[in-house]
């Protein structure tokens, strides 16, 4: 099957709730920081309403590529993007809940697991090997798809529900290394996080949006022959 018209695999309309839902957002932000810093406290809190709506949306997100690769394995394709887009958004939702604190009961940092490690502990060798091995297992994955992952991301890119997606993913990435920074641009008296927690927001928020949208479209960016 030919790749689709570039205007049939989702037009720029994308942009528009994107581009609303930023500008409530910042709004919101700003209005609840001048008016009522615990409320913006409250808002970024560890298991506060806003880590929690990531969660939903970033879970969202994972439940539509799951459901897209099951579609590309019943046409007989590989499905390798949406594998991978999935294994990253239940990583991101898992992060983001903190669950592997929650059930080791203890921070989950590479220094602290390192000297769990070494010190014999067995709950934390037993994270570190599961960890491993599914990062090497992803990695494999990748490498053995890398042709049909580089179309198909190729291909995405040509889409508003692409660019979308990849400007959400940028944010996610660009906040994490910057995160100390971020931290110290909030002014005297608000919480440390409302800048990353705001821009991990609008993040998942890009990236769910343009896989609703992708989703609306049904199917892969850029088909490719069923293999026999």
């Amino acid at each position: 099957m030919l790749p689709l018209h570039n205007r049939s695999r989702g037009g720029t309309w994308i942009y528009t709730p994107a581009v609303a839902l930023t500008v409530l957002i910042v709004a919101v932000v700003a209005a609840v920081s001048v008016m009522d810093a615990r409320l913006a406290h409250r808002l970024v809190s560890e298991d506060g309403p806003v880590e929690w709506l990531q969660v939903i949306l970033l879970a969202g997100a994972g439940l539509i590529t799951a459901r897209l690769a099951t579609i590309e394995w019943a046409k007989g394709r590989s499905g390798a993007p949406d594998v991978l887009l999935t294994a990253g958004f239940a990583f991101l939702a898992i992060s983001e809940m903190e669950l592997p604190r929650r059930i080791l009961g203890k921070s989950t940092k590479i220094g602290r697991l390192a000297r769990d490690v070494a010190a014999g502990h067995p709950r934390e060798t037993l994270f570190v090997l599961l960890v491993a091995g599914l990062a090497v297992g992803l990695g494999v994955y990748a490498f053995r798809y890398r042709a049909d992952i580089m179309a198909w991301g190729w291909s995405a890119l040509e889409t508003a529900w692409g660019r979308l997606l990849l400007l959400g993913a940028c944010l996610l990435v660009l906040t994490e290394i910057f995160e100390r920074s971020l931290n110290r641009m909030t002014g005297a008296g608000l919480p440390k996080p409302l800048v990353e927690e705001s821009l991990e927001l609008l993040a998942a928020l890009y990236c769910f949006l343009a896989l609703a949208q992708r989703w609306t479209a049904r199917g892969s960016p850029c088909p490719r022959p069923d293999r026999e």
